[in-house]
């Protein structure tokens, strides 16, 4: 599941693997001492990242579908058109098709 976290949340996982793991070391080794309220922090802020991840695929999933649809378009002015306007078309094509690379490369992150 994609995730996206904040330098925040990150920032508080961190803090609270650390209580986690000097509870477990101060605890028992045969029973669970990590206190609940922790775990259901890191629960929470894991659930809002992964909410945020699935959200971002979602728009960047929009966005490369929009910027293929714009380089389809563009080629297709630009084989039936001539001159100034086939170059002037290409270079759209171009700068849709680098857009979509883009993102492309933005989605892979995430899986």
């Amino acid at each position: 599941m994609p995730s996206s976290y904040t330098t925040g949340e990150k920032l508080r996982l961190a803090v609270l693997v650390g209580k986690a793991a000097k509870q477990s070391m101060a605890g028992d080794r045969s029973a669970d001492t990590i206190d609940p309220r922790l775990k259901r922090e890191v629960e929470r802020i894991e659930q809002r990242a992964a909410d945020r991840g699935e959200r971002e695929v979602k728009a960047l999933r929009a966005q490369l579908e929009q910027a293929r649809n714009g380089a389809a378009a563009a080629k297709a002015a630009m084989r039936t058109s001539r001159g100034q306007d086939r170059a002037e078309a290409r270079r759209e094509m171009q700068q849709h098709e680098q857009t979509a690379r883009r993102v492309e490369r933005e989605l892979r992150r995430y899986s």
